[in-house]
């Protein structure tokens, strides 16, 4: 027999997979999304012909066609998100012939990949709901599809099963042991966010037009002050006379540099950080870091990574000391003093302040005195400068933004002798009092400066000088307002939205910390913590498992007879008039009764006596449902009968 699909059917998957479509937008060119798209919507045209066999090969041919282009472009994609493409259009090739309940098995079962698949690239606690909601919308047409025609989806055996299997997998996330992926997510071409190995004039003020949340703090001890949040992700050493680029000794350290505990005294801040997706290695942390997680690795200049590309939310634990950061090499030192033959009034400068004999705090006195005493201003929205960089911004304009300002003092250190690089990462972010987590986005991208100093690198952020609000308070209390509106978006403006979107981010971050971030390190010591209360748990399974025992006993030993259905009909539309029947009294005979003092409705209560007993006794089904329609369409009837009092009754007999 052959089962058509209803119109209503055929558009649930086409939104889901929409929807699907959408999610892996990551995974997908533009091109072959809107492909997809046309390909969907090719299906009612193609309705139109009756030929099934040709409507199969025209599907072939496009779907081949696809495929191609899709073979073709495979260096940009990548093989993992190949498969992902090649699933989807089998998806839609599918979809677009689907007339048939049987042609939608291998449907249905894309449908649950793919949708898994979505996981890979979401961890997000909104998006999660969304995936499981696209879920429960595909398993409800798998239900429709294939059960039989009048049966209905049991909503109160569906939340039985959860009940029962909520403990079950609470225990396996729990107490499972956390296994590394068996495989990794390619990143060829992927689109990278957050800092870049390449820091020239304009580089940062791109990256702080950005809104988007690059990651979250909490911490574990006591937060350090504000103008400590210091966040470091790369370090530029190299410099070409504009462009500050990341040196190779850092891929060439990742694999041999292990974290060492700092010679000195100094304040060690513990905590937890849940970086979002960057595509990238590059991980943060503060000052110097000494204890680390087993997702992470130290690399040179005390930076750390990931041992993978970040393609998911990442959480990671780590221990800092907020001391100056020491040196890796005597290497280190020579590399950081190279120049370019560039700026030659910047080397004119800074060779002056030499010549005069001036130590290293000296010298940096004095570029903190250029910038309080000389018209110096802090802007995002800086002008262009020529190839000479460094010599337009100092003696020229003027104006510039964190890595104007970084990138100068650095270079008047080289020229001057001394060891210096610039630091990319984040300085400071938005504290939460009431969550108690610091919220950290890609507008606080910052760039410092590192010079070396009695035997360890010292900090040295020149922005402080010239805009100190920006370390104290937050980068809006140094701009413009034109300037703040440049980087608020329209929608935020409305603060009710805003409020909204704020709770949903708290929601999101509770989810991260309880579930994301609940990693192998928490699990072995929820182990350590459940060894150690071991007796107090078997006791307390002992008294449990007695208490199950008793009230197993009680309840199946001493509770009543099970009535049957009719009789649980007649106890329910008759509640009120069946606490005057005796209790040796049948029902029938209580019916008789009730008919007597309620002749009105004596032909009602007789009709519902005969098929009460033609229900119970005979187990006529239909007989059952006749008796449940009379009672429902009756129900006021059954309400309004009487029942005498005691002393009319007495009298009466």
């Amino acid at each position: 027999m052959l089962i058509l699909l209803n119109r209503q059917t055929i558009l649930t998957f086409n939104v889901i997979l929409v929807s699907v479509i959408a999610l892996l937008q990551s995974a997908l060119p533009l091109w072959y999304s809107a492909i997809l798209i046309l390909l969907l919507l090719y299906r009612w045209p193609l309705q139109q012909s009756s030929n099934t066999v040709n409507k199969l090969k025209r599907v072939n041919i496009i779907a081949a066609l696809i495929l191609l282009l899709l073979l073709v472009s495979i260096k940009q994609s990548g093989v993992f998100h190949l498969m992902l493409q090649i699933l989807l259009l089998s998806a839609a090739s599918r979809l677009v012939l689907v007339r048939q309940r049987k042609d939608s098995h291998q449907l249905l079962w894309v449908l649950y990949f793919l949708l898994a698949c979505c996981f890979i690239f979401y961890q997000s606690i909104m998006i999660s709901l969304l995936i499981m909601t696209l879920l429960l919308l595909t398993l409800c047409c798998h239900y429709q599809l294939y059960a039989s025609k009048n049966q209905r989806i049991q909503l109160v055996q569906i939340g039985k099963a959860l009940l029962i299997t909520m403990p079950v997998w609470l225990t396996l996330f729990l107490l499972f042991p956390r296994l590394q992926p068996l495989w990794q997510i390619p990143t060829a071409q992927a689109a990278i966010t957050g800092l870049a190995d390449t820091l020239d004039p304009g580089s940062i003020e791109n990256l702080v037009q950005s809104d988007a949340l690059a990651f979250r703090v909490v911490f574990n001890t006591l937060p350090p002050p504000r103008q400590e949040w210091y966040w470091r992700a790369k370090v530029y050493e190299n410099f070409d006379g504009r462009s500050w680029t990341v040196n190779p000794r850092f891929l060439r350290a990742q694999l041999t540099k292990q974290a060492t505990s700092s010679d000195e005294a100094g304040t060690k801040v513990s905590y937890q950080i849940i970086a979002e997706v960057s595509n990238q290695r590059s991980l943060f942390a503060l000052s110097e870091p000494l204890e680390l997680t087993s997702e992470i690795r130290p690399t040179a200049a005390s930076l750390i990574e990931a041992r993978r590309p970040v393609s998911q939310r990442l959480s990671y634990r780590l221990t800092s000391t907020l001391n100056k950061v020491p040196a890796d090499s005597a290497d280190e030192t020579q590399l950081n003093l190279r120049t370019a033959n560039a700026n030659p009034q910047t080397r004119a400068l800074a060779r002056k302040w030499a010549a005069n004999g001036s130590s290293t705090p000296e010298i940096i006195e004095q570029i903190s005195s250029l910038f309080r005493q000389q018209p110096f201003y802090y802007s995002l929205n800086p002008p262009r400068l020529g190839a000479n960089s460094v010599d337009a911004f100092l003696f020229d304009s003027r104006t510039g933004f964190c890595s104007h300002y970084a990138s100068a003092t650095a270079v008047i250190l080289r020229e001057a002798g001394i060891a210096a690089r610039v630091v990319g990462g984040y300085q400071g972010g938005v504290w939460h009092e009431d969550q108690q987590y610091l919220e950290v986005r890609q507008r606080e991208a910052h760039a410092w400066v590192e010079y070396f100093d009695q035997n360890r690198w010292q900090r040295f952020d020149p922005t402080a000088v010239i805009a100190p609000e920006r370390v104290l308070a937050g980068l809006d209390a140094v701009l413009s307002a034109d300037e703040q509106n440049q980087l608020q978006a329209n929608w935020r403006r409305f603060s009710a939205i805003n409020f909204i979107s704020q709770q949903f981010l708290h929601l999101d971050y509770y989810w991260s910390v309880w579930v994301l971030g609940f990693d192998d390190s928490q699990q072995r010591n929820l182990w350590q913590q459940l060894k150690a209360a071991s007796k107090f748990i078997a006791l307390l399974g002992i008294v449990v498992l007695i208490a199950l025992l008793l009230t197993w006993y009680r309840y199946y030993t001493k509770r009543p007879a099970k009535l049957a259905a009719p009789v649980l009909l007649l106890q329910r539309y008759l509640q009120k008039m069946l606490v005057y029947k005796a209790l040796s009294q049948s029902h029938s005979a209580f019916i008789l009764q009730l008919s007597n003092y309620n002749p009105a409705q004596a032909l009602l209560l007789a009709d519902v006596d005969t098929l009460y007993q033609r229900a119970l006794f005979a187990e006529d089904q239909y007989a059952m449902q006749q008796l449940k329609t009379l009672l429902q369409c009756n129900r006021k009837q059954l309400a309004g009968l009487n029942w005498p009092e005691p002393n009319k009754q007495s009298q009466a007999s």
